[in-house]
Parts: structure tokens; C-alpha cells; sequence
């Protein structure tokens, strides 16, 4: 199996809950307390995917949800970046609203790269009008696959990471993004095999 180590940077707005996403990812663990990322935070996360014969070491970067550091982050945190997951709240409408601003802002650094969209908070009932016509609005304007996620409950919080390691893969197998990129990795034969997802 070959191995690969790409880099994906976790983006959104503040409280959305991208680091308790991680969290779940990394340790299946999950905290009602909201934790504020100051800068960026790692964590790594191995995609199996037998059928492509691919072994992806994802290094995600969780990158604090402040707009206003945007310019910073182009310089410090997106540069070899190989993959986006964008998270939105489905209880707060304008966090999807500012996806637009944080995909542009990374693919202004790194270009047009395979990107998923976490429709996070799927554990918490709604009142009102549901988000989903404006959330598919949005992906297809962009050409983009979104799940509905809980950190919480871990509902397709696996699926959305193994998804965007596909298209990566995918990605650079039909050359739309370059393997030769000055990012971490790793290509080898592999014996074994490790958790699949």
C-alpha cells in the first residue's frame, strides 16, 4: 500500500466547532465547553483506502476562526496546504456565510484544491427554517460535497476526513495538483494496514 502524508487546514468561523471535530477524530472524545484555538493546533489523522491502495497520513491544522487574521494566516499556516475542510454551524446561518471568505482565502495561497464542507452541530434540533436549500446553494456554486456532522455524536465526522482524503488522491493521480509540492511526504510500500474508514 503507498503511503502519503498530505497537509489540510481546518477553516471556519470561531465556536463552530472545529476543534471539538478534531477532538472526536483523534480521540472519540467529545467537551461541552468551548475551547478557543489561539493560532493553530496539529493533529494527525491515518485514512485507509483500500481500494484506491492508498495509506493518507492527514496533518490538520486547526486554525484559530478569526477573519481578521486572514493575511497572517496565508503566510504562517496555508502554504503546501493539500486539502480544506470548511465548517459552518447549522445553528448559526452567517458562519456559512463566511465560507466563502475563508476558501478564497486559502486557495488565494495554495489555488483550487479538493475541499469538504462540515455542516457541523447536526445533533441540535432547529426551529424555524431549515439551512439545507442555502448550504446546497452554496456547494454547488463552488462544485463542492457537503455532510452534515456532530462532534458530539461523531455522526460522519470519519466519513467527511476519508471523503477528502479520495479526492486528494484522486486529484493528484489525474495531475490537477502536483505531488511534487514542497509538502511533507511519503511514498512507500506498506506490509500492513491500518485502520480503515
Amino acid at each position: 500500500m503507498l503511503e502519503m502524508k498530505r497537509k489540510v487546514c481546518l477553516v471556519g468561523d470561531e465556536g463552530v466547532g472545529k476543534t471539538c471535530l478534531i477532538r472526536r477524530l483523534a480521540y472519540n472524545t467529545f467537551d461541552e465547553a468551548y475551547i478557543r484555538t489561539v493560532g493553530t493546533m496539529v493533529s494527525k489523522e491515518e485514512v485507509d483506502l483500500p481500494e484506491m491502495e492508498r495509506r493518507v497520513t492527514l496533518m490538520i491544522w486547526d486554525i484559530m476562526g478569526r477573519k481578521d487574521f486572514m493575511e497572517l494566516f496565508k503566510a504562517a499556516y496555508f502554504n503546501h496546504v493539500r486539502g480544506i475542510v470548511a465548517v459552518f454551524d447549522l445553528t448559526k446561518p452567517k458562519t456559512l456565510d463566511s465560507l466563502d471568505d475563508w476558501i478564497r482565502s486559502v486557495q488565494s495561497s495554495v489555488g483550487k484544491i479538493p475541499t469538504v464542507v462540515m455542516a457541523n452541530k447536526a445533533d441540535v434540533e432547529m426551529a424555524g427554517r431549515s439551512l439545507d436549500e442555502d448550504i446546497q446553494r452554496f456547494c454547488d456554486s463552488h462544485a463542492l460535497r457537503f455532510l452534515k456532522t456532530s462532534a458530539k455524536t461523531g455522526d460522519n465526522v470519519k466519513e467527511a476526513i476519508s471523503y477528502l482524503a479520495r479526492e486528494m488522491v484522486t486529484d493528484e493521480e489525474q495531475g490537477r495538483t502536483s505531488s511534487s509540492l514542497e509538502s511533507p511526504l511519503i511514498a512507500s510500500r506498506s506490509p500492513t494496514r491500518g485502520r480503515t474508514v
